[in-house]
């Protein structure tokens, strides 16, 4: 087997295995049957098909592959599935959050299989090691993101008395609440340090620490909010339910961030040009 072909492999099997997390994470929320270590084992096993089949196109091309849309979008959802499997792993009390976010990994998905999969040309600005970096810290960032966001649905799906006797055995609102700002504060702070090493990076690859590039903007816009919905609940001493709106309005702009400006933007950012 080449490696054109184990990279395939693995990541339809990372696929078909995301699709079946989230096909038990549904049907286990709806009749509250949850076969919580299956679910648990198949998450970790698609995680690792993944991680091999980026291995392999890394390997094949001989550089990080992040170079066009299909990379970027493949590796923003090994990090959004690594985060589930930290989540589902360390959060036994809150594993319902998985039939939130498993759909947006499929809707994601389905978006990247749309896109030709075709070889990257990494351009000579991208091979630093502050890139490694620069990213690490925004796949930290988005992930920590993304599970608050799943404990914020369980939150507005309560307020919105959908489902609520399926959510009963899960702690209260405040719990709930103080849990997800938690995981936001250590949002904010992989974003700050993504931010700085992206700009480190910027002045060693082009001279300057910052351009106001559309990324660039979106970047700093999203940075504001991460900031803005932990000083409302810290000083208004706001509702969970109104502190999960500003979770998920949060996430919002920053998956518009990392998965629309990219896409449409001509800025460095964009990859291979």
């Amino acid at each position: 087997m080449d490696l054109l072909q184990l990279e395939l492999l693995s990541l339809w099997t990372a696929l078909v295995g995301y699709s079946v997390v989230c096909v038990l994470a549904l049907v286990g929320l709806v009749f509250r049957r949850r076969p919580e270590r299956t679910t648990m084992a198949l998450i970790w096993l698609s995680v690792l098909a993944h991680t091999l089949s980026i291995g392999a196109r890394w390997v094949r091309l001989d550089h990080l592959p992040v170079g066009n849309a299909f990379e970027m979008l493949s590796a923003n959802i090994w990090g959004l599935m690594l985060a589930v499997a930290f989540g589902y792993w360390r959060l036994p009390r809150l594993r319902a959050f998985a039939a939130i976010l498993m759909p947006v990994v499929i809707m994601v998905m389905a978006w990247m299989l749309l896109i030709d999969r075709q070889d990257s040309l990494l351009p000579p600005t991208y091979r630093t090691v502050w890139l490694f970096i620069h990213i690490a810290f925004i796949k930290l960032f988005l992930g920590c993101a993304f599970i608050a966001l799943g404990i914020a649905g369980i939150v507005l799906l309560r307020a919105a008395d959908i489902g609520r006797s399926r959510f009963a055995s899960l702690p209260d609102d405040k719990l709930l609440d103080a849990r997800a700002y938690r995981f936001m504060a250590l949002a904010l702070i992989f974003d700050t340090l993504g931010i700085v090493a992206g700009a480190i990076w910027a002045q060693d690859a082009w001279g300057r620490y910052w351009s106001w590039d559309p990324l660039e903007i979106w970047s700093l816009l999203t940075w504001l909010s991460i900031g803005l919905t932990l000083h409302v609940r810290a000083s208004f001493h706001t509702r969970p339910a109104t502190n999960s709106l500003l979770i998920a309005g949060t996430f919002v702009v920053a998956f518009f961030t990392f998965f629309g400006i990219p896409f449409v933007s001509t800025a460095l950012h964009k990859g291979a040009i």
